[in-house]
């Protein structure tokens, strides 16, 4: 445990939530009325440390909050044994980053569970607005830089959606993102690009797609203004400087290939990391056009957005009432035109974002964080050209105002204003499954989980004895199933997992009818099931077999 028992939250701590919002609230009024910004480390020790004590609930709720959160611990458990990715673990969509970020964690001895991914996450949501700020802050006023950045730190303090709170997969690129135009940023206002700058972009612009295979575009976008800065500011070494930045990223990725190539496991990630993600829209996801998806897009965020869209309402009206008022003046065109054309690239980076949420079709929320980094950047744009003390400047409040006003009205309608009970917490942190495998199994034995239900492997701290941790993509029909299940076939075959759970019941993601997914469903599966297992217990409909 990675905290004491004796801090608690319910369902509704009022007096918490209260403080909470006075303070923030006063301190943002507060700098709202000053013409000057406050010292830079007292501005990040105060709003980060409200933020991380805001979130304590969701630190001490060791219950996970998203499917994704479970598959990506039960990933970083399995490389402590088998650090070699597509032999061990297929990470589906996310990059092998974010799993060998928390298997770095647990070999420093830190148990792999839902308090640490909480915490990991809070820390990828706020370390980016600490780029976002010194980006800001090149390129406009500190004290505008400042206020920019609060209802991002109000934003991600009081969210209570799981989808925005977990470990998500897009957390390191969006850092890796800010980091790279904080970057492109230095460049515009120095007019000059050191080649150790160059090689430090290189790096991390080419990481990116390794974090999240969607951020393709987006580290696409800053590396294509990489080379019009290039361009600008060192025209006369051109070649010089692009060969470096193109050195870079070749350097890296031609290094992460020769890596896969020399463990045999290259074609598999082509195979599963590319080819089979590319297809992921078209066979898990409506299959409506990208045009119609793109234009219907501002319809898609208010429809499914949720509490992203609480962030949304200042930028919103600050750019509303920026374009209202400067339009007529040219002024949208001018300030497009101004840092050598810095702004133009981030509505082009905006513009990509839409287009690369749009390509997945699944619309998870989560998926609009990457709109954290443009939008940001704008909102104090849109406020510096407004003027630091013009009225439109109380905007800002709406993000925090929302929280309130939704805050009320669940406390009126008897709702939880915390969804992150640390007492049910405590009570659930190991289910009746997990306590069942650990009866006929130790944490150094594999386990296989057919369904969708990667929290046993966090539970028991039992790494996975197949690639893929759950089953869709094996058992549901798609034209590259066939090599889903060979695989599966081969790893359950190799491993030969102590346990093999089948976990699909009627309440499973995906997988919700026990008679059509069911693993007697699949004939070579079933066969070697039933040659080398035995039915132990049945819990709630799942079945735990235990090898003979």
């Amino acid at each position: 445990m990675l905290f004491s028992n004796w801090l608690t939250f319910g369902d509704n701590p009022f007096i918490f939530w209260s403080i909470g919002h006075l303070f923030i609230g006063i301190f943002t009024c507060w700098l709202l009325l000053r013409n000057q910004p406050i010292n830079d480390s007292l501005f990040f020790i105060t709003v980060f440390l409200f933020s991380g004590i805001m979130r304590l609930p969701v630190f001490l709720y060791n219950l996970p909050l998203n499917l994704d959160e479970s598959q990506m611990l039960a990933q970083g458990i399995t490389f402590s044994y088998d650090p070699l990715v597509y032999r061990s673990v297929d990470p589906t969509t996310s990059g092998p980053i974010n799993t060998y970020l928390l298997t770095l964690f647990g070999s420093f001895g830190f148990r792999l569970d839902f308090h640490l991914a909480h915490i990991l996450s809070w820390l990828l949501s706020v370390l980016p607005i600490l780029y976002l700020h010194k980006t800001l802050k090149l390129l406009i006023s500190n004290h505008i830089a400042q206020l920019a950045t609060l209802p991002v730190i109000v934003f991600f303090s009081f969210i209570q959606n799981a989808d925005l709170v977990h470990y998500y997969s897009e957390g390191i690129a969006i850092l890796f993102l800010c980091v790279c135009t904080y970057l492109l940023a230095r460049w515009t206002v120095k007019q000059t690009i050191s080649l150790s700058e160059l090689i430090v972009f290189g790096v991390f612009n080419s990481l990116i797609v390794l974090c999240k295979i969607q951020a393709l575009p987006l580290a696409f976008v800053l590396g294509v203004w990489s080379l019009v800065l290039i361009y600008f500011f060192q025209k006369a070494n051109w070649v010089k400087y692009v060969s470096t930045v193109s050195g870079v990223i070749i350097l890296v990725w031609g290094g992460w290939l020769c890596y896969m190539q020399a463990n045999g496991v290259l074609n598999d990630f082509i195979l599963y990391y590319i080819k089979a993600n590319a297809q992921f829209k078209i066979y898990f996801s409506e299959n409506t056009s990208f045009l119609h998806d793109f234009i219907r897009f501002p319809a898609t965020v208010r429809k499914v957005g949720m509490e992203f869209n609480y962030y949304i309402y200042p930028f919103i009206g600050l750019g509303l009432v920026f374009f209202v008022k400067t339009f007529p003046k040219q002024a949208f065109v001018k300030m497009l035109k101004q840092d050598h054309f810095f702004w133009l690239m981030v509505l082009g980076y905006f513009i990509a974002a839409v287009a690369v949420i749009v390509r997945t079709g699944s619309y998870y929320t989560h998926h609009f964080l990457f709109f954290i980094l443009p939008m940001c950047l704008l909102t104090g744009r849109f406020l510096h050209q407004l003027g630091h003390q013009s009225p439109w400047r109380w905007l800002l409040l709406l993000t925090q105002l929302v929280f309130i006003g939704n805050g009320i009205k669940y406390i009126r309608n008897g709702s939880p204003i915390n969804n992150y009970s640390t007492e049910f917490s405590n009570q659930n942190e190991m289910s009746a499954v997990g306590k069942a495998i650990l009866k006929y199994a130790s944490p150094k034995d594999y386990l296989v989980v057919w369904g969708w239900s990667c929290e046993y492997h966090v539970e028991t701290q039992m790494p996975q004895g197949v690639n893929e941790n759950h089953s869709p993509r094996t058992a549901i029909k798609h034209p590259l199933q066939a090599v889903y299940y060979q695989r599966y076939l081969r790893d359950i075959q190799r491993s030969k997992p102590k346990i093999f759970v089948d976990a699909v019941t009627n309440r499973t993601f995906w997988m919700n009818d026990p008679k059509r997914y069911g693993h007697q469903n699949y004939p070579e599966l079933a066969k070697f099931i039933t040659d080398y297992y035995a039915l132990k217990q049945e819990i709630d409909g799942i079945k735990i077999y235990v090898a003979h």
